[in-house]
């Protein structure tokens, strides 16, 4: 089969022909319908993971497709079945995963990091649970369900006790992610949304989505959420960029007892203080979602449809995705058809 590898000492990916890989127990392999593009598979193949991500690899963690083959240990999937895959992959015996939360497992394996993911032809998913049916969902459609929608859904649901109707929920960053993240905390809560975003036409997109205000960061981008909230600032604030200038305005607009989660990996960091924020608010990572976020993320689609833009680009282009991500040109999701 075909696969985009990041070798050692390379920046770029380089598409090789490897073997099929063969499932066997509760194992699953999947025939790749399409993979997403992430800012985080920028982040693996500039380097910035190397002391986690495994050289050579195939990148990749965002996936859909149908069930090619299974291990003999597995009877509920159909041949051809549509299907979305997890991120994180567990050992499935630690106390992470017992409790449901594998995508913290220790000794766990992330795909298209710690092990082959899905700019391929094929993925081979070890496990059965973390491979979720799509039932009539497209599996086009669904690629971003896997990341995107999972880990802003991981994000709102996180912080969903901290907000109250009529309160202000922040969304920094409006793409692939903050696209979805709009479209939660409007099904999910009562709040008013306000994304922060530097481009005009992905601010546009946001308010398409649903948000109620769109915020050009900057000098007074403080100053105007603050006033969106009527000086009670955020009860949440999602950052899904995580630079020190995203995160140093997180902590200045949220509210009393409110929450910051973070998502976004661009290496910034906060000086923690007593008085940094305001009084009781907290700060929280967010590292993807359970496979139960997944189910329930799927179910939610089987009911309302998203709005989400998709670009699509063949196998072969995979590095052209990648500029186009890392250039900003990509307005929702761009993903990978090896198929097409």
């Amino acid at each position: 089969m075909r696969a985009a590898r990041l070798h050692p000492d390379a920046d770029r990916l380089r598409l090789d022909e490897v073997a099929v890989p063969e499932p066997s127990g509760d194992g699953v392999l999947v025939r790749i319908t399409a993979t997403g593009v992430c800012q985080s598979d920028l982040h693996i193949i500039d380097g910035e993971l190397d002391s986690v991500v495994m050289r050579p690899v195939t990148p990749g963690h965002e996936i859909a497709g149908r069930v090619a083959a299974t291990g003999h240990d597995v009877d509920d999937l159909a041949t051809d079945e549509p299907v979305a895959v997890m991120v994180g992959w567990g050992c499935g015996h630690c106390r992470w995963c017992v409790s449901g939360h594998e995508q913290l497992c220790p000794d766990g394996h992330t795909a298209g990091a710690t092990t082959d993911g899905g700019f391929a032809e094929y993925v081979l998913v070890p496990h059965r649970r973390n491979v979720v049916p799509l039932g009539d969902i497209d599996p086009l459609d669904a690629t971003p369900l896997g990341c995107a929608a999972l880990s802003s859904y991981a994000a709102i649901k996180r912080a969903r006790d901290h907000i109250a109707g009529g309160s202000l929920v922040v969304v920094i960053g409006a793409g692939g992610l903050g696209q979805y993240a709009v479209q939660f905390a409007r099904t999910m809560t009562g709040a008013a949304v306000a994304v922060v975003e530097p481009r005009a036409i992905a601010r546009e997109r946001a308010l398409a989505c649903g948000a109620d205000h769109a915020v050009a960061p900057g000098p007074e981008a403080a100053v105007e959420l603050h006033g969106l909230s009527n000086g009670a600032g955020a009860a949440a604030v999602i950052d899904l960029v995580g630079s020190d200038e995203t995160l140093t305005l997180a902590a200045e607009v949220v509210g009393t007892r409110g929450i910051v989660t973070v998502l976004g990996v661009a290496g910034g960091s906060l000086p923690f203080s007593f008085g940094l924020m305001a009084r009781e608010a907290s700060i929280a990572t967010v590292y993807a979602g359970t496979v139960a976020d997944l189910q329930e993320v799927v179910a939610m689609a089987q009911v309302q449809r998203f709005s989400t833009l998709i670009e699509t680009y063949p196998l072969e282009e995979i590095n052209a995705a990648l500029d186009d991500l890392r250039a900003g040109s990509i307005l929702g999701r761009a993903v990978v058809t090896p198929g097409a």
